[in-house]
């Protein structure tokens, strides 16, 4: 039943279908606020990298999760998946509700320090409030995720997700153009929309994780032990150093990008979308890399292992560099989705040329990166990738889009080349084999 192995594309595919579904509800979302207005965009993506440092977060204990459960469906130790899925609800339940009201508190301080300009804080505040502050709910739903997904398991998320974004799309319509006879509220009712349909995921989510799982939430929470926290946080902890630095180093350039004006801010919030489609596929394959590395490492087959990341790195490149050159011949299109604003889509026609450059190298460190911390190659990931995001990606893109005027073309810039040097260091780790002498189990 659990331990049944499963092909990469069987694993994959759904994966890549729920992310799909889930960029293009996001894509709707930006399309919707568009049309309701270009500062509405502005609003929501001047502040966009902050609320993602909640997902960074949360997302450390689930990729300890997913990786430590990983290994042990692979050793068939069941007692111990039911101990891991104890102590990553629990954990991530109270980071959820600290971070929640860390924003709901610093949420003026929060927007003054990232520069958003006052006309677009004002639009934005209560969105942020909602959202930053009911995150909670994500924490549930993420965490729920990680252990199904562990399992192999990608479907149910997919059909939850695929609910809980169509009552998104709803609620969006609702709260901005007025459906159902509902008020509009703009930027205020997508916050609305948001943490309802998120509140609504959370509660099915669990119902799902434990119906498959046979978790029995009041007997086996009691399996809560320090033990699994210790080795969950020794996975996610320098895990969530290499993304709270991606994180912290994405905030200071939105920083830098939010002194450019409101067409950049806007310009650049597009572009990120635009992104988020392309590495659709390069991240669902990333995921289903790690679950298999992960269970292979675990059942002690680690020539296959090796063998399934070169396999899946060589399809994500090829994957990553076909779609950024499409979108490339087809960018002014695409824009006319998002906006009427010529200025904004000059904005962004002068940054699409580099689209290519950055995604196909951020596909080395999205599959590769996902393969050595499933292996439990943990350390190098996280201070290879603080050094470069630190010492490359924020300065560089300081000189280029600042100092040089190049503005988003020169973060654009900045941003390829610290996924480039990144990507070649763990290539070579991974080529190196020390991962093989690493694990959990």
């Amino acid at each position: 039943m659990l331990e049944q192995k499963k092909s990469l594309f069987s694993i994959t595919i759904p994966i890549f279908l729920e992310l799909l579904l889930v960029t293009v509800v996001g894509n709707i979302d930006t399309i919707m606020l568009g049309r309701f207005s270009d500062k509405a965009v502005g609003a929501v993506g001047g502040m966009s990298q902050v609320l993602l440092i909640q997902n960074t977060i949360l997302s450390f204990i689930c990729l300890g999760t997913t990786i430590l459960m990983s290994q042990y469906v692979g050793a068939k130790n069941h007692k111990s998946t039911k101990e891991v899925i104890a102590a990553s609800l629990v954990m991530n339940v109270v980071i959820g509700a600290v971070l929640g009201l860390i924003y709901l508190v610093a949420w003026e301080w929060i927007l003054v320090k990232i520069k958003l300009p006052l006309s677009l804080r004002e639009i934005g505040m209560n969105y942020f409030k909602l959202v930053g502050g009911l995150c909670i709910f994500q924490a549930i739903s993420l965490t729920n995720g990680a252990i199904l997904k562990s399992y192999g398991n990608t479907k149910p998320m997919l059909f939850v997700n695929v609910g809980v974004n169509l009552l998104n799309i709803l609620g969006n319509g609702m709260f901005i153009f007025g459906w159902l006879g509902a008020p509009i509220l703009g930027v205020t009712g997508v916050g609305l929309s948001t943490v309802f349909s998120r509140f609504i995921g959370a509660i099915i989510s669990l119902l799902v994780m434990t119906n498959y799982c046979k978790f029995k939430i009041v007997e086996d929470l009691k399996k809560f032990t320090h033990e699994k926290v210790k080795q969950i946080l020794s996975i996610g902890i320098p895990t969530a150093g290499e993304h709270l630095t991606w994180s912290l180093t994405q905030v200071i350039i939105l920083a830098m990008v939010n002194t450019m004006g409101t067409i950049e801010i806007t310009a650049r919030t597009y572009l990120a979308l635009i992104s988020s489609f392309i590495m659709i596929f390069s991240i669902a394959l990333g995921h289903g890399t790690a679950i298999q590395v992960g269970q292979l490492v675990g059942a002690g087959d680690k020539d296959r292992a090796y063998n399934q990341c070169m396999k899946s790195l060589t399809l994500s490149f090829i994957a990553a560099a076909l779609v950024s050159v499409i979108v490339y011949f087809l960018r002014f299109q695409i824009m006319e989705l998002f906006t009427k604003d010529m200025e904004v889509v000059k904005a962004t026609a002068k940054v699409f040329p580099w689209l290519i450059f950055i995604e196909t190298g951020r596909t080395f460190n999205i599959v590769v990166i996902n393969a050595l911390h499933a292996a439990g190659d943990i350390k190098f990931p996280m201070i290879m990738g603080c050094i470069v995001m630190l010492g490359v990606a924020a300065p560089l893109s300081w000189l280029l889009g600042i100092r040089m005027e190049w503005a988003l073309v020169g973060v654009w810039i900045a941003n390829g080349t610290d996924e480039w040097i990144r990507g070649f260091a763990m290539l070579w780790r991974w080529k190196t084999k020390k991962w093989m002498a690493k694990g959990f189990v």
